[in-house]
């Protein structure tokens, strides 16, 4: 279903789908086009990998004024890519799944966040705040594809 945000498992924070006007192959290019992350990534101000996206890769970027890293923990080129990030006691892992649909594809994004057992309590909280800050992404990405040059 287009534009529809959804919680599902333990640690998923949100999945979202998007029918996205472009064809696989572009989508896939623009999803890693990593300098390019900005134009749609929430908070992202830079974003920054050498080479193509492969397994164990760090991308380094720039997030409300912190600098980050992400490491690339799932690979399957063209079909999916899981973007992992640790903030302390936290990990969020973003999966983007392609599917075609005739001439275009539909995207998916799931977050799951695990926290430690120290942040047990405020699990929900933290899954929460991650749905808020990017509930949206593929919405914008798909805003951002369709438009791209």
């Amino acid at each position: 279903m287009q534009g529809m945000i959804q919680a599902m498992g333990a640690n998923t924070a949100f999945t979202a789908t998007e029918l996205i006007y472009v064809s696989f192959t572009r989508a896939w290019e623009l999803l890693i086009d990593w300098d390019a992350a900005s134009g749609w990534m929430p908070g992202v101000t830079h974003m920054y990998a050498e080479g193509r996206p492969e397994l164990g890769m760090a991308i380094d970027y720039s997030s409300n004024g912190h600098q980050r890293t992400a490491t690339i923990t799932a690979l399957d080129p063209e079909q999916s890519i899981t973007l992992t990030t640790s903030e302390g006691d936290v990990q969020t892992a973003y999966r983007y799944d392609f599917a075609k649909d005739g001439d275009n594809v539909r995207m998916t994004i799931t977050a799951d966040v695990v926290v430690s057992e120290d942040l047990a309590d405020m699990a929900d909280e933290i899954r929460a705040a991650v749905a808020e800050a990017d509930g949206d992404q593929l919405a914008l990405f798909k805003r951002y594809a369709e438009a791209a040059p």
